[in-house]
C-alpha cells in the first residue's frame, strides 16, 4: 500500500463531549465520557443510533477519498460484544453500524484501520478512554485478558473483510501504567491475533507516550506486518504556549529526526495530530498560522510511514480540529 494518509473517524463509535457537545447538553449530562452519557441520558439508546446512523455516510467516505485520503482509522469501544460479558454494564454496542461501516468504506474503494480505543476500567482515565477521571484498567488482569479477547472478536469478525487493513490494540495507555505491563499484553495479544490474521492485515502498537523506549522491543521481537503508532499533539504541554511562533512552527522538523530514526526500526505513523493549539496570539492572520501549521507537520511527518488526522470533523466549524472544514477553508492542502 502507498503512504498512509489517513484521517480518525473520531466521536463516531466512541463519544467525546468536546466533538459533538449538544448531544450531552440536553440533558445535562456530568461528565465528557460514554460511560456517563449512557447513564445518565434517560434515551441513551435511541440518541446513540441516531447518531451512528448520521455523523458519517458513505458520502463521507467518497469526500475523503476524493480529498486524497486512503484510510480511515475507526476507534471502537471494548463493548461491542456484550453477549460475552456476564456481569452488568451499562453500554449499547455500536456493531451492526461498524459492519455497515466496513461495507461502505470497501465499496467506496477505502482501507480501515480498527482500533481499540476503550479498556475495561479504562486505560487513560480520559474522556476518550471511556470513562472519564477512572483509570484501574491495569489494576486487574481479568481486565486485560478482556481486552485480548475483544481483540480476537474484532479480528474473527472481520478477518476476511475486504476493507480490514490493520487493528491497533489499545489506544493511548497512559504513561504511568508500568510500561512491562503493558508491553507484555502487546505480546500476548500479538501472539493470539497473528493466530487468526492474514500475514496481509497489520498489527498497531502505540508508544503509551513513551516513544523513545521501544527500540528493544521492537528489535529483540520478530515482529510480521506491524506498525509503531506515536500521538504528536502542541497543545497540552505547556511548553508550546511559552515558545515563540517560529519555534511553535518548526517543531514538527525537530520532531522528524526522532521520527525517522524509528523508521529504520519500525514502520511508524502518526496516528493521531491535528491544527489544534491554545495560542491566541499570533505573528499574523489565524489563516496564515494555520496553513503553515498545516505544512510543517505534513512535510515532517510523510517522512516516516504515514499519519491519521484527528479527526474527520466535529461539531465546530472553525477548529483546528475539523479536517474536512480545514480542506474546505483551503488550510489543509493534500
Amino acid at each position: 500500500m502507498e503512504k498512509i494518509k489517513a484521517v480518525n473517524l473520531g466521536g463516531w463509535f466512541v463519544l467525546e463531549k468536546w466533538m459533538k457537545p449538544e448531544m450531552f447538553e440536553e440533558y445535562n449530562i456530568p461528565k465528557r465520557c460514554e460511560t456517563s452519557f449512557v447513564c445518565n441520558h434517560p434515551f441513551a439508546k435511541k440518541a446513540l443510533e441516531k447518531h451512528w446512523e448520521s455523523w458519517i455516510t458513505i458520502e463521507d467516505i467518497f469526500w475523503l477519498k476524493n480529498a486524497g485520503i486512503n484510510l480511515v482509522r475507526i476507534p471502537v469501544p471494548w463493548w461491542l460484544f456484550p453477549e460475552d460479558f456476564v456481569f452488568p454494564y451499562p453500554y449499547h454496542t455500536p456493531i451492526k453500524y461498524l459492519d455497515k461501516a466496513m461495507d461502505f468504506i470497501h465499496e467506496a474503494g477505502m482501507k480501515v484501520m480498527i482500533d481499540l480505543h476503550t479498556a475495561p476500567g479504562s486505560q487513560n482515565g480520559f474522556d476518550n478512554g471511556g470513562i472519564d477521571g477512572e483509570r484501574t484498567w491495569q489494576d486487574d488482569l481479568n481486565n486485560i485478558e478482556v481486552t485480548t479477547q475483544v481483540l480476537e472478536k474484532i479480528a474473527l469478525r472481520y478477518k476476511d473483510h475486504p476493507a480490514l487493513h490493520s487493528i491497533q490494540f489499545l489506544n493511548e495507555p497512559h504513561r504511568a501504567i508500568d510500561i512491562d505491563l503493558i508491553k507484555n499484553f502487546y505480546l500476548d495479544s500479538y501472539k493470539r491475533l497473528r493466530k487468526i490474521l492474514s500475514p496481509n492485515i497489520g498489527l498497531v502498537f502505540h508508544d503509551a507516550f513513551r516513544f523513545s523506549e521501544w527500540n528493544d522491543f521492537f528489535l529483540d521481537n520478530h515482529f510480521e506486518n506491524v506498525y509503531f503508532d506515536t500521538h504528536i499533539y502542541q497543545c497540552f504541554d505547556e511548553y508550546f504556549d511559552r515558545i515563540d511562533t517560529t519555534t511553535f512552527l518548526n517543531h514538527p522538523f525537530f520532531v522528524q529526526t526522532k521520527l525517522e530514526k524509528m523508521e529504520k526500526i519500525v514502520p511508524v505513523i502518526i496516528g493521531e495530530w491535528s491544527l489544534g493549539a491554545r495560542r491566541m496570539e499570533f505573528d499574523g492572520p489565524r489563516e496564515m498560522f494555520e496553513t503553515s501549521y498545516s505544512t510543517n507537520q505534513l512535510k515532517a511527518y510523510e517522512s516516516v510511514t504515514g499519519w491519521v488526522f484527528w479527526s474527520y470533523k466535529i461539531s465546530d466549524f472553525n477548529s483546528g480540529w475539523n479536517f474536512r472544514a480545514l480542506v474546505e477553508r483551503g488550510i489543509i492542502q493534500l
